[in-house]
């Protein structure tokens, strides 16, 4: 005697079990890809921001002492633009500025150590000196850098990449 079995179905096709594995897997891959590209992104606003300023206080070095006058970068009340500007306004002059990268602001404060109180801005006199200041960079979501200027010299060192309040 013979049993016969019904001719089962040939598998065509993918189980529920195995197309929700398959949306997990993707949902966790695209997940860390923008993870991944936000902190390129935020890396690359620190790094245009840094260049922005280097560039402004070359720029504002160089102008004080071709005009042989005292030039003063500002910081807008957002931190998010820095305007250079010949001193006094009155007589007209140089004068530039730059707008930091989306979610970007940038502070002064007093010296190059911790605890010096916030400046306004920053003075460069007719021979292209200042004094020494820090430079705090941050973003929305709370990361920042600290950059020292020597005045004397102008040069710009990064104090750290996530420091606290100077």
């Amino acid at each position: 005697m013979t049993i016969h079995t019904p001719n089962p179905r040939p598998h065509c096709g993918f189980t529920l079990v195995e197309m929700l594995a398959v949306v997990v897997l993707l949902g966790l891959i695209s997940s860390v890809a923008v993870v991944s590209l936000s902190r390129a992104d935020e890396a690359g606003a620190f790094q245009s921001a840094r260049w922005g300023f280097v560039n402004l206080m070359g720029q504002s070095r160089l102008a004080a002492q071709s005009e042989g006058r005292a030039v003063t970068i500002h910081v807008r009340d957002d931190g998010a633009r820095l305007t250079a500007q010949a001193t006094p306004a009155s007589e007209g002059g140089w004068s530039t500025s730059f707008d930091l990268p989306r979610s970007t602001s940038i502070r002064f404060f007093e010296g190059t150590t911790s605890g010096g109180r916030a400046l306004e801005g920053l003075l460069i006199d007719r021979t292209g000196r200042s004094a020494d200041v820090t430079v705090r960079v941050s973003n929305a979501s709370g990361r920042s850098e600290r950059w020292f200027v020597y005045g004397l010299t102008g040069e710009i060192g990064r104090a750290d990449l996530n420091g606290g309040e100077p």
